[in-house]
């Protein structure tokens, strides 16, 4: 009995010792089952959010490359801009330099004109008076009635002369001026220019 009684006690540590681990081993179960459940949503949110990331980043991406394609086009837009102001600076100065050569021309019209018109004038009092020296010169039929011919002469130009007076200071058509003269230019008569003064 006395036997019994002392193996028993040393029993029952191995038996306490399998129960005890038995609890552990169960509670560890429970809270690793536990754990596993509170970390499933865990994981769940941290996948969430890195895919929210990844989305955000992706949106990021798609901002800078649109940044990237504006900047780009304003880039080219400034460059047509310059190119335009070039091109308007380049059009105002040929228009300045032409509306400047139409009033050289509009000048050198109108005094072409009005050396046309004194052509014409003293061409027209001119002839009439050749006429009228050869009706005298037939009506008398004396040799003194007839002026007497003048040698042709070299003239020299002086300032405000033009064949129209030209011809009036001597008398002789504008005409004959220019067929004696044929390398002179009467629009552009130069001061000290020598021409030729035909004979009557």
């Amino acid at each position: 009995m006395e036997d019994d009684a002392n193996q028993s006690p040393s029993n029952m540590v191995p038996v306490a010792l399998a129960v005890l681990g038995i609890v552990l081993g169960g509670a560890g179960l429970y809270f690793g089952l536990t754990a596993n459940q509170r970390l499933n949503p865990i994981d769940e949110s941290v996948s969430a959010g890195a895919t929210s990331s990844a989305k955000i980043e992706k949106v990021i991406n798609g901002f800078q490359t649109q940044v990237a394609e504006l900047a780009a086009q304003i880039s080219e837009q400034s460059k047509t801009v310059n190119r335009l102001r070039i091109y308007s600076s380049q059009g105002e100065q040929a228009v300045k330099k032409l509306a400047g050569e139409l009033n050289t021309n509009r000048a050198q019209i109108v005094k072409t004109a009005e050396m046309l018109n004194e052509f014409a004038a003293v061409g027209f009092r001119a002839v009439p008076a050749q006429q009228e020296a050869s009706a005298a010169s037939n009506d008398t039929g004396s040799p003194a009635a007839i002026a007497a011919p003048r040698a042709a002469s070299t003239y020299v130009i002086v300032s405000g002369d033009n064949f129209g007076k030209i011809a009036g200071k001597f008398g002789v058509a504008v005409q004959a001026i220019l067929d004696a003269n044929p390398d002179a230019d009467p629009r552009r008569l130069a001061i000290g220019q020598a021409i030729q003064i035909p004979a009557k």
